[in-house]
C-alpha cells in the first residue's frame, strides 16, 4: 500500500520504489520545480512521504538522459527582471528564494542515506542538490554548468555554500570565478564526487551503497547523518547572503544582464 502512495510521475521528475529504496529522477531542469507551484507540492509531499516512510530505506536522485541542464535558467531570469521595475517587491524571486531553502533543508534533513547518480550536462540547482546528499557518483561524460557566471550574475547560496563545506573558501572561490564549468574527473579530483564510473554501472554502483550503509540500524544512521550535518541556519544565512546580491538588488542585476543575452 505503501509502495503506490510514494510513486508518482510528471513532466518534470519521477519516484518510483523499488525494494527498501526511492528513485527520484529529474526528468527536466530543477528549476521549474523551484518555479511551478503544483509541481513544487508534488515533491515536498513526496520527498516527506519518504522521510516518514519505515519501508524505505536510501534514496537516489538522478537525472534522465535528456535532463536539459540549465538551459531554461537564462529566460527565467531575463523574463523576472524585464517584467520587473527597480524598487517594487520581486515576489517571483522571493518565492524561488523560499522554494530553494526549503529544498535545501529537505535534503540537509534527510535521516535516510542518499546517493546521486548524474550523467550529462547538470546544471547548478541539481548540483547543489547533488552536494547535499551523502555520496555522489557520475559517469565520465558528465558536466557541470555554472551558467549564472555566463549571465555575469553571483551563484546561489545553497552551491555556494556546499562548495566551502566541501572544499574550503580558496578552492570555492577559483570555481565561482574562474570556471563556467567542471568535467566529472575535475570533480572528483577536488573531492565533489565519490567515484567516477562507467555509464552502464552508475545506479547498479549507487544501490550497492546503499545496501552497504544499510547493514547499520536505521537509528544508528540517522544519528550519525544529525551529528555530521551542518546546521540548517547556516545554510539559510548563505542563501540570504547571495539573494541580497542576486535578488534583491535588481537594478545591479537588470545591469548585467542585457550584454550577456
Amino acid at each position: 500500500m505503501e509502495k503506490d502512495i510514494i510513486e508518482i510521475e510528471n513532466d518534470v521528475f519521477s519516484c518510483k520504489q523499488t525494494d527498501d529504496f526511492a528513485f527520484i529522477t529529474f526528468k527536466r531542469n530543477v528549476i521549474e520545480l523551484l518555479t511551478n507551484h503544483e509541481v513544487r507540492n508534488a515533491f515536498f509531499s513526496t520527498f516527506s512521504k519518504i522521510e516518514d516512510s519505515q519501508i524505505i530505506k536510501g534514496v537516489v536522485i538522478t537525472n534522465s538522459s535528456k535532463y536539459a541542464g540549465d538551459i531554461n535558467l537564462k529566460s527565467f531570469i531575463t523574463h523576472t527582471i524585464e517584467n520587473l521595475e527597480y524598487g517594487e517587491q520581486n515576489v517571483t524571486i522571493q518565492r524561488f528564494k523560499n522554494t530553494l531553502e526549503q529544498l535545501a533543508n529537505f535534503f540537509n534533513n534527510l535521516t535516510k542515506p542518499s546517493v546521486t547518480a548524474l550523467n550529462g550536462t547538470i546544471g547548478e540547482a541539481l548540483f547543489a542538490v547533488s552536494l547535499a546528499c551523502d555520496f555522489r557518483f557520475a559517469t565520465s561524460n558528465t558536466i557541470f554548468h555554472f551558467q549564472t557566471v555566463e549571465l555575469g550574475l553571483p551563484t546561489t547560496g545553497v552551491l555556494a555554500f556546499y562548495l566551502v563545506n566541501h572544499i574550503g573558501l580558496p578552492r570555492s572561490i577559483d570555481i565561482l570565478l574562474t570556471k563556467t564549468s567542471l568535467s566529472a574527473p575535475e570533480a572528483q579530483d577536488l573531492g565533489l564526487l565519490t567515484d567516477v564510473i562507467a555509464d552502464e554501472e552508475l545506479m547498479s554502483r549507487c544501490v550497492e551503497k546503499l545496501h552497504a550503509i544499510n547493514r547499520y540500524p536505521s537509528y544508528c544512521i540517522s544519528a550519525i547523518k544529525r551529528i555530521l550535518r551542518p546546521d540548517t541556519n547556516e545554510i539559510s544565512r548563505f542563501i540570504d547572503r547571495a539573494f541580497e546580491e542576486f535578488g534583491l538588488k535588481l537594478k545591479d542585476v537588470k545591469k548585467a544582464l542585457p550584454d550577456r543575452r
